[in-house]
């Protein structure tokens, strides 16, 4: 089975990939489709779900801050098993999905609702769901509804792969077009017919606050017509929710990006309306309906609830009142819980309560009734111990009234239940705590200080022995010792702290026989070993043995954890007689045993950082190396090369016939040439190796050095180079200027037949406009954003990565003269002060080269 599950997930990815919507911009569709699902479900949270390899990647979201998750978390794989619509009204009351990551943590699932997205070929490629952090059921209708919209996902899949295909194949291009159109005009249809099917009022407004779409139940809720508002402000139609809570909530909806919801008195109306608002690109979408009536049906259950709840808890008694007619006793939902029951445990039988009584104090507390019914007291009151659900008792004071006919029948009698253990208890809890509070002080001291040592230093022998000797302080045991163990089950003792009296054994090499490999697989396990006596504990005789060598008389054993593989044990020994280990000790070695692994795992860590750190400086030197052969063994015979060449150039210069002087020429320029990559490629391998300190570098002051060291460049094509005022940078001001040069010498040598016009920026932190054009990077506060704009032959977008790989050319070296190493060696120079580099072109438009670069001038790097 497990070949045609692999089968099964190729196809599915497969599938996914050709749709091409992964990790692309939002679209108002999908999003529509997000507040329409959210809408109908009545939850706060929505998503289109796209399950790649190792993630879901959500298309368009409404309530949720997180763009993907993990594919090993959440419930889209309910989804994925059953392949249809998935319900949970409540993750809480389903053991196996109360403890998923998102039910535990953000976002905190309680709802779930989920449509497998099935696509035409049988291949499932994500979920439609719905979110809410509170329990809820959906209805057929809703459900439904909610299937409806999954299809509609699938349509716009399908429209996305069919425009795909219409680009891959232009003799088809019309006939795809007009498909795609009816695609979405059937969409569109789709989306109109449930807005106006909804029970709701619906209308959607622009950015400049107009109606776009109104149905007709929002013209019914609104007395206007769909002539009188589309198109129209609806500041200016309906001035008089203008400083209301409409006005608020619908401008924050827009101003914060979120959606809103909420309910108000709209006193044209006089009716209260509950209002869903959900933002989007080009505006907002409002749902809302008329809940006049139920708000006041709301009120008036409220009030008399109210009044029930005062009654019956406004001194968190439990009450009973008991019929004498049918002997039944309604018992409140209070009573039951001091007793630890739940409503439906307990029946309404006289005998619930008088089997529950002590069984020493029964007799007394009947005869109380018969007192009162006689008259013989005013009140029945009583102090008694009632058996809980548990088997505990609780004391309990109980106080009542009979209600007697005209006959001086007793027909009814009414009382309370009152709690009052905790007045018995109060002194032995206090002590407890006492003890509990003391015993983990001393564990936060010893946590803190072995995690500070772990923080300041990594010394695990300081570590390790820091632990044994605290613990046994702490623990008051005869031996605190850490086992080093090795696979074959031997192992050594690396640290111990052991009272006077008792054998030392640190520093042995130990092996117990019968200490056999199911054992350390149980310890890898995380098992925890507590033996109180080992004389009568149900070991193995050959283990006994062991222990008493070393006058072990109580055992507990933790392992030591370094990254799931189990790396020693954490042991504690009371030799001098037997001891009963409580789940404090347990708990504080288990921990104890975690915080070791941790700074183990982080001393392996820094271990092989250390190593990859001496391997980098050998590459680095090997590549000086490289530098060294490059500008010296490889450049003395090209230069004897060219010296010879050019010599036989000038000599025999028209004294051969015509090919010797092109063979010639032909071999002097590829000298030339070769000399140029060579030179290219020894900067190229020195900008990390040879690169400078950073300093405080004005670069004013360098681009003046670039513009004079290109100013026959710049003579010669009557280039007009601007600039903005420059800030200054911690860089490396020689590498700088091979930057700024390397990009405004491109922008000249790649100006087709027109004056070059070359403009060199910079912003910096909150500026995500730039002259007038829009950017897909805003820069943070703690960066600069430089830029080189010209207005020469620009490039093709899918170029824009290539051209910084070195050797990489767009064109030939007859139209464009150049190695191919001078972007690649600006894009290493850039990632060595910290920041990226990237392009931004259009053929025939002309390129703009943008860089950033930290802001460190004056501060602590």
């Amino acid at each position: 089975m497990k070949p045609r599950h692999i089968d099964t997930e190729v196809a599915r990815l497969e599938a996914l990939r050709q749709y091409q919507i992964l990790d692309t911009e939002p679209e108002e569709a999908y999003d529509n489709l997000a507040q329409l699902a959210a809408f109908i479900c009545g939850t706060p949270i929505s998503l289109v779900n796209f399950i790649d390899e190792n993630r879901q990647w959500f298309k368009a979201k409404i309530g949720l801050d997180v763009s993907e998750m993990p594919r090993s978390v959440g419930l889209s794989y309910l989804c994925q098993e059953q392949r249809h619509v998935v319900v949970v009204p409540d993750t809480l009351a389903d053991q196996k999905l109360a403890s998923n990551p998102v039910v535990t943590g953000y976002p905190y699932i309680r709802f779930y609702a989920g449509v497998p997205l099935i696509t035409p070929k049988g291949d499932m490629v994500g979920t439609l769901c719905a979110i809410d952090q509170v329990p809820r059921q959906l209805s057929q209708k809703q459900v439904e509804a909610f299937v409806g919209l999954s299809r509609l996902v699938i349509d716009q899949l399908e429209l996305r792969r069919h425009v795909s295909e219409v680009s891959k194949v232009t003799e088809k291009l019309v006939a795809h077009e007009q498909a795609a159109r009816a695609q979405s005009e059937a969409a569109k249809t789709r989306i109109t017919n449930l807005l106006e099917s909804i029970t709701d009022g619906f209308f959607a407004l622009d950015r400049k606050w107009q109606f776009t779409y109104i149905n007709g139940q929002a013209e019914r809720l609104l007395q206007k017509t769909h002539n009188e508002l589309l198109g129209k402000n609806i500041w200016e139609v309906f001035p008089e929710i203008i400083g209301t809570t409409f006005d608020c909530e619908y401008r924050r909806a827009i101003l914060e990006q979120v959606s809103v919801e909420f309910e108000e008195f709209y006193l044209p109306q006089q009716q209260w309306l509950k209002v869903h608002a959900y933002p989007a690109k080009d505006g907002l979408s409002v749902y809302f309906q008329n809940v006049t009536e139920r708000l006041k049906t709301a009120e008036a259950l409220r009030k008399s609830e109210e009044r029930w709840q005062l009654a019956l808890h406004g001194n968190n008694d439990g009450i009973w009142d008991w019929n004498l007619k049918t002997n039944e006793v309604f018992f409140s939902t209070r009573w039951k819980e001091i007793l630890g029951y739940k409503d439906h445990e307990v029946s309404k039988h006289w005998d619930e309560w008088t089997k529950r009584i002590h069984p020493d104090e029964r007799d007394w507390v009947l005869q109380a009734f018969q007192d009162h019914f006689a008259k013989k007291t005013p009140f029945y009151v009583c102090e008694y111990r009632v058996q809980c659900e548990d088997g505990s008792y609780k004391w309990i004071l109980d106080r009542g009234q009979a209600l007697w006919d005209a006959l001086g029948d007793i027909v009814r009698m009414v009382g309370s239940y009152t709690d009052i253990t905790d007045v018995y208890d109060e002194l032995r809890l206090r002590k407890r705590a006492d003890e509990e509070l003391k015993r983990q002080n001393l564990r936060s001291q010893l946590f803190a200080e072995i995690t500070l040592k772990i923080r300041e230093s990594l010394q695990i022998d300081e570590i390790l022995q820091t632990t044994v000797t605290e613990v046994q302080k702490l623990l008051q045991a005869d031996r605190v010792l850490i086992f080093r163990l090795e696979s074959d089950g031997s192992g050594t003792v690396v640290q111990e702290a052991v009272l006077p009296g008792w054998p030392v054994i640190l520093g042995e090499n130990i092996f117990d026989p019968c200490f056999k490999e199911e054992y350390i697989e149980r310890y890898r396990q995380g098992r925890v070993s507590a033996l109180e006596d080992i004389e009568s504990a149900h070991i193995q005789p050959c283990h006994r043995e062991f222990l008493q060598r070393f006058a072990v008389r109580a055992n507990l054993v933790v392992p030591i954890l370094v990254r799931d593989d189990i790396w020693g044990l954490l042991l504690a020994h009371q030799c001098s007689a037997p001891r009963q280990w409580n789940q404090f000790e347990m708990d504080l070695l288990q921990q104890l045993a975690n915080q070791i692994g941790i700074a183990l795992s982080q001393a392996q860590l820094l271990e092989k950082e250390t190593q990859q750190s001496q391997e980098l400086t050998r590459s680095n030197a090997e590549l000086e190396q490289f530098a060294y052969v490059a500008s010296h063994d490889l450049q003395e015979p090209l230069r004897m090369v060219t010296s010879y060449l050019q010599l036989l150039e000038r000599r025999y210069k028209n004294k051969l016939d015509a090919n010797a002087d092109q063979f010639i020429a032909y071999a002097v320029d590829g000298a030339s040439r070769m000399q140029t990559l060579i030179n290219d490629l020894l900067n190229y391998s020195r900008v990390s190796t040879r690169g400078q300190p950073f300093v405080t570098v004005d670069c004013s002051v360098v681009l003046e050095q670039v513009l004079a060291n290109l100013q026959v460049a710049i003579a010669d094509r009557k280039a007009v180079v601007t600039y903005d005022t420059l800030p200054q940078v911690m860089a490396d001001a020689t590498q700088l200027t091979q930057v700024f040069q390397n990009l405004i010498a491109n922008a000249i040598k790649f100006c087709d037949r027109q004056q070059p016009s070359i403009h060199v920026g910079v912003r910096k932190g909150d500026a995500d406009i730039l002259d007038g054009k829009n950017l897909n990077f805003t820069p943070s506060e703690d960066e600069w954003l430089f830029w080189v704009r010209d207005n020469g032959i620009g490039l093709e977008s899918h170029y824009t990565e290539r051209i910084f790989i070195i050797f990489q050319r767009l064109h030939g070296r007859d139209k464009y003269p150049g190695t191919g190493i001078g972007l690649a060696i600006c894009k290493k120079i850039i990632e060595r002060h910290s920041g990226r580099i990237w392009v931004e072109s259009k053929p025939g438009q002309g390129s703009t080269f943008y860089f950033t670069i930290p802001d460190r001038v004056g501060k602590q790097w």
